[in-house]
């Protein structure tokens, strides 16, 4: 079967079947009733559903920048490294990968737990006087998101700063031309790594837009963003049509910054080649 009809079966038709179902009404009881409205979509705009929507931009846009801040030292790091010590370096990052996200996410509510490792180790040596109530918080969502989505950060800018760490030369005229090795980085390593700069922060954005299980999880029910929003309506509160909208408002989103970040990427190689 051709690529395309592929994407077809497993894609275009259950989104456009979500989007079908984001225009009918609710019934009585749950389930779905076949009239028309575009009451769903207003309902997003109004009251606390508008202010998920907002926070959880937010909260996706504020781990993007702490896993680009970390992540971006750490993959220059990396690509400036002998060979032996750049593939532990790598494998590091790639470790978590091995294990599942969720089981990831229990090892490190384990860690920040009442009773978990970090309080035992400070009630240990008397550093606190009772356990700290880390779990169950916005800070503690944060943590679990930015620990699940920062090698998504690191191996993009990995692979974009090895391709100028490859061509030296770009450095080399930059200092011949007088430059510091401070401006050096901020006007020839930093512009020419914008692609990896992009590709890293949609890969960390948009799957921080969409998880469901680590404010669940992390969070206790206390932090509610649009992922266990949207998980809540299909399956607790049985509303599928107003879950539809708002899972077809969160693609919207994601083709939006998708657009965009490949409209920066092109920018950026055109520059490059000139």
């Amino acid at each position: 079967m051709p690529v395309i009809a592929w994407m077809v079966v497993f894609f275009a038709i259950p989104n456009l079947y979500m989007l079908f179902i984001s225009f009918m009404q609710v019934g009585g009881y749950g389930g779905v009733v076949y009239h028309f409205t575009l009451g769903n979509y207003g309902l997003l705009f109004h009251g606390i559903e508008f202010k998920v929507m907002v926070n959880s931009l937010l909260f996706s846009l504020i781990v993007t920048v702490f896993s680009l801040l970390v992540g971006y030292p750490f993959a220059y790091i990396i690509a400036t490294s002998p060979p032996k010590r750049k593939i532990v370096l790598l494998f590091l990052v790639i470790v978590p990968f091995w294990t599942s996200s969720l089981i990831r996410t229990f090892a490190m509510m384990f860690l920040i737990g009442t009773e978990g490792f970090i309080n035992s180790v400070l009630l240990g040596f008397h550093i606190i006087p009772k356990p700290l109530n880390m779990l169950y918080t916005l800070g503690a969502t944060y943590l679990g998101q930015f620990y699940s989505m920062l090698p998504y950060m690191i191996l993009p800018l990995y692979a974009s700063l090895q391709g100028i760490v490859d061509h030296p030369e770009y450095m080399e005229a930059a200092r011949d031309l007088g430059s510091t090795d401070q401006k050096t980085f901020w006007r020839v390593v930093v512009p020419l790594s914008i692609p990896g700069i992009a590709t890293g922060s949609l890969l960390v954005f948009i799957p921080t837009l969409g998880t469901f299980f680590i404010p669940l999880l992390m969070g206790g029910g206390g932090v509610v963003l649009v992922g266990n929003f949207i998980e809540n309506q299909f399956l607790a509160a049985d509303n599928w049509p107003f879950g539809a909208a708002a899972s077809a408002l969160v693609i919207a989103v994601t083709l939006l910054l998708i657009g965009v970040g490949s409209r920066y990427m092109n920018n950026a190689f055109v520059e490059e080649d000139r």
